[in-house]
């Protein structure tokens, strides 16, 4: 397997001034000309993704451009001074991403990296571009697959203007590096910022091949020119490497350059006069507060109203669930202010600059308790999904239809390694983690997933982001699926959020304002300690241990329910064969003769 890095290429193309220029694009990306470097035989595999309407690119681009926003377009004989009717864009990666086992291995790809690739790419096309982006292609029958797309360039006026998207490298450089952003969920990077590194032609690069001749050669001259060739690629590619590090590692220095400066300037506007700064201990304040320290534990305070107990920067005042931090914290909530009348409060108490000192502290701890890395959800395999569907129907007894429609909205999916993902929301809805579940039916969280983020289901939902009125906390999505397919006409009135345990602060994030929250874990009472821990913090709760898993119990109701069906099938049977009896032998069968 190659252990070469893999970058994300776009690159602009030729620019159309008239409908010849367009028309010959046309007949290259639609294979209507011969094209050297491209497999016929695969040729069929290529597909138009936008614009595929059977109209001519011609045609599309002046659709697209109709009288231009009122103004006349600008023509002359000499092309340089014409208006770019549209322009050619290409995408691709490097052979290292789609065929890591064999990167020389051209025209062979692995279809799952290829499909990833393809589903962000035509995303991001579709995004940047909207409605000027009026044909895309995927082509899949040359060496490496890449996309080649058409743009008309109309600004907000419906003026073409070029230059406000392809005008200097900046705009250029702008948007290589907004392409690789797209594509860094798949492990691809940028390549060598500033380069000067020029394209070579296609053409040109056939022309060179078809053009050497080697008839006259020894075959010892050859192996030479094969061994100088080789050695050089190599040079090249040592290079490359170096440079696109150098280069990487300049961007990173520059850009915490500029974060540290940002910050620097952010805490001098608060310092100002840093000498009046000082650390202000939480027990200090607590004097202040008129609180008094405990006889027997130095942690805790009391007061005629409040108990705190104080550990460091952080307290917690008895009858609340959550810790707070910081002076500032503890004077609002035991004084019960506002944030202006705590700080005016401390710098009344406290002195010159012990506002300013608090609410550094505050910003310095708020800051080190927030993650930087940003939840990416796994990539979808679409050929994966109909066996990791028809596992978890086989293995979970739930409904198909109930998974189709998690699917559709992209809760639930499959991915590359034949994993079931179930994506996990915070309280607004928004994906914050994921859950993978394996063939096995073991499930496993993955990295940095949200703490207050969980699986969950509300039925029924009417899509208003209300809180719900009932919240069932389950050991898995699957459980809480189950739990929701038992219950789902139990309470047609009542929206309840069937949910996994998810993150360790989801319980209680995700039960904010809601009333009715119910404990259905499976593992409750056997050691781990978890049910135990959500009582503590969401102690309203009530107790709904089963006394078997979810899905246990709803593949015993539809065993029960086809038991059903089959004596019922039996029976109706019965009636019909005994309807058809004679009367003497209808008395006889019903045990009536003598």
């Amino acid at each position: 397997m190659s252990n070469a890095a893999s970058y994300a290429f776009a690159r602009v193309g030729k620019r159309f001034k008239s409908s010849g220029q367009i028309a010959a694009c046309d007949k290259h990306n639609e294979r209507e000309r011969e094209t050297p470097n491209a497999d016929i035989s695969k040729s069929a595999s290529n597909e138009c993704f936008v614009g595929n309407n059977g109209k001519s690119l011609v045609d599309l681009v002046w659709e697209q451009i109709g009288d231009n926003g009122g103004k006349k377009i600008r023509t002359s004989a000499d092309p340089k001074h014409s208006a770019v009717l549209a322009f050619e864009m290409t995408l691709s990666a490097s052979p290292e991403y789609f065929r890591p086992d064999n990167p020389g291995a051209a025209g062979e790809w692995q279809m799952d990296k290829l499909e990833a690739w393809e589903q962000l790419s035509a995303q991001w096309l579709k995004d940047v571009y909207g409605d000027n982006l009026i044909r895309a292609t995927f082509h899949r029958d040359e060496s490496t697959p890449h996309i080649h797309a058409v743009i008309v360039p109309l600004n907000e006026k419906g003026h073409i203007n070029a230059k406000n998207y392809i005008g200097g490298r900046e705009k250029l450089a702008a948007l290589q590096d907004s392409y690789a952003e797209a594509m860094q969920p798949l492990g691809l990077s940028r390549g060598i910022r500033g380069s000067r590194v020029q394209h070579e032609k296609i053409q040109d690069y056939y022309k060179s091949v078809n053009q050497a001749d080697y008839s006259n050669l020894s075959v010892d001259e050859l192996r030479a020119i094969a061994a100088d060739s080789q050695r050089q690629m190599q040079r090249r590619n040592e290079y490359e490497k170096t440079a696109l590090a150098l280069s990487e590692e300049n961007h990173q220095l520059k850009r915490k350059l500029a974060a540290q400066q940002q910050q620097i300037a952010q805490l001098q506007k608060l310092v100002d006069r840093s000498n009046e700064l000082r650390v202000i201990s939480l027990p200090e304040v607590a004097l202040k507060l008129d609180m008094q320290p405990s006889e027997f534990d130095a942690n805790r305070w009391y007061s005629s109203a409040h108990s705190v107990v104080i550990d460091g920067p952080q307290f917690r005042i008895a009858g609340e669930v959550d810790k707070g931090q910081g002076a500032i914290d503890l004077v609002m909530r035991l004084k019960a202010c506002s944030l202006p009348e705590a700080l005016l409060w401390l710098e009344h108490q406290l002195g010159s600059g012990a506002a300013r000192a608090a609410a550094i502290e505050q910003v310095t701890m708020t800051a080190a308790e927030v993650e930087a890395q940003r939840f990416i959800s796994p990539v979808q395999s679409k050929t994966q999904w109909p066996a990791v569907r028809g596992g978890l129907l086989k293995q979970t007894y739930l409904p198909s239809r109930l998974i189709d429609q998690l699917h559709d909205e992209g809760l639930v999916y499959a991915d590359a390694e034949g994993n079931a993902v179930f994506i996990e929301r915070n309280a607004a809805g928004d994906a914050a983690g994921a859950v993978k579940r394996d063939a096995d039916g073991e499930f496993r969280r993955i990295e940095n997933s949200d703490d207050a983020a969980a699986f969950y289901v509300i039925h029924p939902d009417n899509h208003l982001l209300e809180r719900p009125d009932r919240i069932v906390i389950t050991d898995s999505p699957t459980e809480a699926l189950a739990k929701l397919t038992m219950e789902r006409t139990a309470q047609p009135k009542q929206r309840n959020q069937y949910q996994s345990i998810g993150g360790h602060r989801a319980p209680l994030e995700q039960s904010r304002g809601v009333s009715q929250v119910s404990i259905a874990l499976r593992r409750y009472g056997n050691g781990d300690g978890v049910a135990e821990a959500i009582y503590k913090v969401i102690p309203w709760a009530t107790n709904e241990q089963p006394t078997e898993l979810h899905q246990s119990q709803l593949k015993a109701e539809i065993d029960q329910l086809r038991e059903g069906l089959k004596q019922s099938s039996s029976d109706k049977s019965r009636e019909q064969k005994m309807q058809r009896l004679p009367s003497k032998d209808k008395t006889k069968d019903q045990g009536m003769g003598m």
